[in-house]
């Protein structure tokens, strides 16, 4: 038992090792990172950060600025790319295929504070400068006061816009536009979204069989309008003239709406459409139990020693009288022992046999039974179970390996003579299953590598006492019904171990959610009163009878996120070279069985 629980730790510390490696290969857009950069070209920053985060990042200028006195710790990826480029005098943007473009753009100042100034002439100044190429629509007018310093040209734009309630839209070819928000609504155009990751609930939904899940195999009902949140989500970024379409086969959204609200549906969309993360879990659940049973004595029973003592006992004649030649006489012994009549020398009772006047009283042991009891029992079981399983983020999954149980009940019912009649049918709690099962739940925390657990193992088993062919092991034997009309039946009786945590582990972390240990222990000594305190001679009087039950649980359980066919292969392979270690020790076990006896001195 030492070394098997040895081995467990062991292959824990082994996933725990290599899980890791698998998984830092692997870029993520939820990645934080720390950065502590005395000073550095932003190329190199810009590199690392695109192979932590795996993202589209397009450095146009700028890469040879430097970027001092950087000192972050655990943030977003994104947040430091910013950071980086702002200390570097770059903008980094997003265009509307997802790219992160960084450049250096113009910088540019205005100081327009002491006087009202035409809206237009400082876009003009502004694009000017910039060499940009604007379209100022008729319906721009006003003035306004301003004073900006040393800022990218795009963003004064987009600031001087806003102020007097113009919006900044960009065309083809980096044409900007500059009109009044309601012409736009007047500008409607059409785009399609396909939705990859995200998807309505099927109507065909899994069941997941659990005592700890309720409603879990409840299909949706009515349109896919209503239940899928996103729709509804999307529609409250449309504007008053907006229109939206889902088409469920293609899982495609058409929306029809203005260029800003277009832009507002494909930032949406692209936060929320983004490939969910899988955590594969990997789990040793074991039960050892260990029975000590001694019994050790003479055993007399429940009703102890038992001696019978009768009294005397004096015959008399009445109601006959011997020798008055009468229908008894033939029958009765002759106080002589020679006839039914004396001197009669013949009869039915010619021998010898006498009718004394008095038979004293007996005393009787046969009723007296012991039995010497000599033994001792060592049992001891161990239930490994190593189920693994692979599930989405936030997704409910479970395992069951075991057996169904059937079993039936007894009823009786009175007959139409009056009498009972006993009949067998399956019972209402049949069938049973035995076996074990574990239930979670993860949830990866964004930007981070670490889980958040809901695990339920449950272990049942079946403990009853049968051994015969009416109650097979782990059935009890029941007699039901009445005298006339008695008989048996078997019933299960079942142990069970549970446990409901809630866990936060690093990926490839291994935690232990069990070390319960319980012990039960019985001693019954039964002796015979006065006699069993004779040195000696009262050890034939006593019996002793002791049982010792200790039952372990200990569960193993290590997460692992898996982000591509990489990390699905690392752990296959994994899981391969496990087996093929544990195939060559049992082999060796078998061609050298002293190596297997020693390796377990060793062990404990």
């Amino acid at each position: 038992m030492v070394r098997t629980i040895q081995k467990l730790v062991l292959s824990a510390t082994f996933v725990a090792g290599l899980a890791p490696l698998a998984a830092a290969q692997v870029p993520s857009l939820d990645a934080r990172v720390s950065l502590q950069i005395t000073e550095r070209d932003l190329s190199q920053i810009v590199q690392e950060l695109r192979d932590k985060s795996g993202a589209n990042i397009v450095l146009l200028e700028g890469g040879d600025q430097k970027v001092k006195d950087l000192q972050v710790s655990d943030i977003y990826w994104r947040d430091a790319l910013d950071y980086a480029v702002e200390l570097a005098r770059c903008v980094v943007e997003q265009d509307k295929s997802g790219v992160l473009v960084i450049s250096r753009p113009l910088r540019v100042g205005i100081e327009f504070n002491d006087k009202d100034s035409d809206i237009r002439e400082i876009i003009s100044g502004i694009a000017t400068a910039a060499n940009a190429n604007v379209i100022i629509g008729p319906e721009v007018t006003g003035t306004l006061r301003a004073r900006i310093k040393d800022v990218p040209w795009r963003a004064a734009l987009e600031e001087i816009c806003k102020t007097r309630g113009y919006a900044l839209i960009e065309e083809q070819r980096g044409i900007l536009r500059i009109v009044d928000p309601v012409s736009l609504e007047k500008q409607k155009i059409t785009k399609s979204y396909q939705l990859r990751y995200v998807r309505p609930k099927s109507v065909r939904v899994p069941q997941i069989k659990s005592e700890f899940i309720k409603g879990n195999s409840i299909s949706p009902v009515g349109p896919v309008t209503q239940h899928f949140t996103v729709l509804e989500a999307l529609r409250k970024a449309l504007s008053s003239q907006g229109e939206l379409d889902f088409i469920e086969t293609q899982n495609v959204i058409i929306v029809r709406d203005t260029v800003q609200v277009h832009e507002t549906i494909q930032e949406i969309v692209r936060r929320l459409d983004v490939e969910p993360a899988q955590v594969f879990i990997d789990l040793k659940f074991v039960s050892t139990s260990n029975i000590d049973i001694l019994n050790l004595g003479v055993d007399y029973g429940d009703g102890g020693p038992a001696i019978s003592v009768s009294g005397s006992q004096i015959p008399i004649e009445l109601p006959f009288a011997v020798g008055g030649r009468g229908w008894e006489d033939g029958i009765i012994a002759s106080d002589f022992g020679r006839g039914p009549v004396a001197g009669d020398g013949g009869g039915i009772n010619a021998g010898r046999t006498l009718a004394p006047d008095t038979i004293f009283g007996a005393l009787s042991f046969t009723q007296v039974q012991a039995t010497l009891r000599m033994l001792q029992r060592d049992t001891r079981t161990e239930i490994i179970q190593a189920p693994k399983i692979i599930t989405m983020d936030g997704n409910e999954a479970t395992i069951f390996v075991g057996e169904t149980v059937r079993y039936a009940e007894a009823k009786s019912e009175q007959g139409q003579a009056g009498g009972l009649q006993l009949t067998v049918q399956e019972a209402s709690g049949s069938p049973v299953e035995i076996g074990f099962q574990l239930l979670v739940r993860p949830s990866v925390i964004p930007g981070t590598r670490k889980i958040a657990m809901e695990v339920i193992p449950k272990e049942t088993s079946l403990s009853g006492t049968g051994t015969s062919n009416l109650a097979p092991a782990g059935f009890d034997v029941f007699t039901v019904g009445s005298a006339g009309a008695e008989g048996t039946i078997a019933l299960p009786r079942t142990r069970a171990s549970t446990m409901i945590t809630q866990m936060l582990l690093e990926s490839g972390q291994t935690a232990v959610i069990g070390g319960l240990t319980t012990d039960s222990e019985a001693k019954t000594v039964s002796r015979v009163p006065f006699i069993s305190r004779i040195p000696i001679l009262g050890e034939l009087f006593k019996h002793r009878s002791e049982q010792r039950d200790r039952r372990n649980l200990m569960v193993f359980i290590t997460p692992s996120l898996v982000h591509s066919a990489e990390d699905t292969e690392f752990l296959l392979q994994q899981e391969l070279q496990r087996r093929r270690t544990r195939l060559t020790d049992q082999i060796e076990a078998l061609v050298d069985p002293a190596s297997k006896v020693e390796g377990s001195k060793k062990a404990k």
